[in-house]
């Protein structure tokens, strides 16, 4: 199974387990018995999952987060009002979705109080869904659980693998494109790196302006040489859509970047505004492999004690000669790589 694939059904499961949990808490307050409902309300979770990821899909990406939110919950309860309408008339015979009055008819449905009062109940425990789903989608999946659980309200010391990309002449590209053009573009782009993310199973740490860094825990980011192919693998989707690129801004971007991994701190910071942040040497040593990449001219970067923990690098990458980067504070140099991908074939 794909990274990919295991997302879209990680999600779908969010959606099953949200819904299950408001659905239970109607339930409960309601003073109603635990029976099969809560069966028939993760299979609405699972329903509403399923039309979030394979039909919604970007399609409401345009619109204004509120009305990005208010259209789904719309479509969501039409179609499953769509949904009940097919289940009687393929089997009205078994139908026996309302337990006060049964319905005779297809036009019936639409006069019964019971319908109108369970699609409340169903907006209000979607809408609760999708708005859960949203806000952790917002904060990153990394966040959003540490928030629940508290994980970050103190230092915690882990061992992650840190890759920071930056854009090539990104000055000279927003003089000539004008700010919003230029948003535009890096929005695309970054668009564009999705598939590549969630392929090599990398968390977006944060954005800054024209540089995006990415993070794994270093167990998931040495596995597969996730943290090699993800830089490559998004070089090669910014290609593919190359064309694409030229039409609508006249430029195809080009990143540089460095990898590093080790010891960082991860916390929240802030009080009226919350954010997670990694520090510690990893990080500062990443943040001067970068401007040497710059300096040497060369795409990636990598560390040599990364490499020592991916002993199969050298079998789909050239590794090119060591380099020594002094770092300002550290009692040692950070011995670097350049790193390109062997073409398959």
């Amino acid at each position: 199974m794909t990274a990919i694939t295991r997302y879209k059904l990680r999600k779908v499961g969010k959606y099953a387990l949200v819904t299950t949990v408001v659905a239970a808490a109607f339930v409960l307050f309601s003073g109603e018995r635990f029976d099969l409902q809560i069966g028939a309300w993760a299979l609405l979770g699972l329903w509403t999952g399923i039309l979030e990821e394979y039909l919604f899909g970007r399609r409401f990406r345009s619109l204004a987060v509120p009305l990005q939110f208010l259209g789904k919950v719309l479509l969501v309860n039409l179609l499953t009002i769509a949904l009940i309408a097919l289940a009687f008339a393929v089997n009205s015979d078994r139908f026996a979705w309302f337990a006060d009055d049964q319905p005779e008819k297809v036009q019936e449905i639409f006069l019964m109080a019971q319908l109108y009062k369970l699609m409340l109940r169903v907006m209000v425990v979607t809408s609760m869904a999708i708005l859960v789903v949203q806000v952790e989608e917002l904060m990153g999946r990394r966040m959003f659980l540490g928030f629940l659980l508290g994980r970050y309200e103190r230092p915690v010391a882990e061992e992650r693998v840190v890759l920071t990309m930056d854009l090539v002449g990104s000055t000279t590209l927003a003089e000539r494109m004008g700010d919003l053009r230029y948003f535009r573009f890096l929005n695309t782009t970054y668009s564009l790196m999705t598939d590549a993310i969630l392929r090599n199973e990398a968390d977006i740490h944060k954005y800054v302006g024209d540089e995006v860094i990415f993070t794994w825990p270093m167990r998931i980011g040495v596995r597969y040489e996730n943290c090699l192919d993800l830089y490559f693998d998004i070089i090669d989707r910014i290609a593919l859509h190359e064309n694409d690129l030229k039409r609508e801004f006249g430029v195809v971007p080009q990143y540089r970047a460095a990898l590093h991994g080790g010891r960082v701190i991860s916390a929240q910071i802030g009080h009226t505004k919350r954010a997670l942040e990694l520090s510690g040497d990893v990080m500062n040593s990443v943040s001067r492999m970068l401007g040497l990449a710059k300096d040497m001219k060369v795409d990636l970067l990598v560390s040599a004690e990364l490499l020592a923990r991916i002993p199969t690098a050298g079998e789909r990458f050239t590794i090119g000669p060591q380099h020594i980067v002094p770092v300002k504070g550290r009692r040692r140099e950070v011995r670097v790589h350049a790193v390109e991908r062997n073409a398959i074939g």
